[in-house]
């Protein structure tokens, strides 16, 4: 079943994961609210997570956006899902400390095997990083007990 709208949640059975687990105590911890058929999330990346000085490394972003878009099909579709694909185009630095807004949704649900979405991050009203990417559908690990 979807999660209900605009309320903060986290995965329903936390894993331990780096992106989204709240018991991870060295992750990023992410939570993320349902607006319709599209999911956000908002952060500000640690200092901590920084490549260059006061820019978070792209492995980080990388890692946001794919959380977000694992999340867009968990939390909307009611589909666990596994990363096949993922690709990032970084068109802005990407500050750390800095409020950051990131959405994505599901794109195309076509292909029997895999879904496609699209997530971007924005700040102060700019598109800073965007990514496509395909999510492999599995059958054998419920999103929700």
């Amino acid at each position: 079943m979807p999660v209900p709208e605009d309320v903060e949640i986290s995965f329903p059975t936390d894993g331990g994961c780096f992106g989204c687990s709240p018991s991870n105590p060295a992750g990023l911890q992410l939570r993320f609210r349902r607006l319709g058929e599209r999911m956000l999330a908002r952060y500000s990346i640690a200092e901590r997570f920084h490549g260059a000085p006061g820019v978070a490394h792209g492995g980080i972003v990388a890692t946001i956006l794919d959380e977000i878009s694992c999340a867009a099909i968990a939390l909307i579709a009611d589909r666990w899902v596994m990363t096949g694909e993922l690709t990032v185009g970084y068109e802005r630095p990407c500050p750390v400390e800095a409020p950051l807004e990131i959405v994505a949704a599901i794109t195309d649900r076509t292909h029997p095997r895999y879904w496609v979405v699209e997530a971007e991050i924005h700040h102060d009203g700019a598109r800073l990083v965007r990514s496509r990417g395909k999510f492999f559908l599995r059958d054998d690990a419920p999103v929700a007990p």
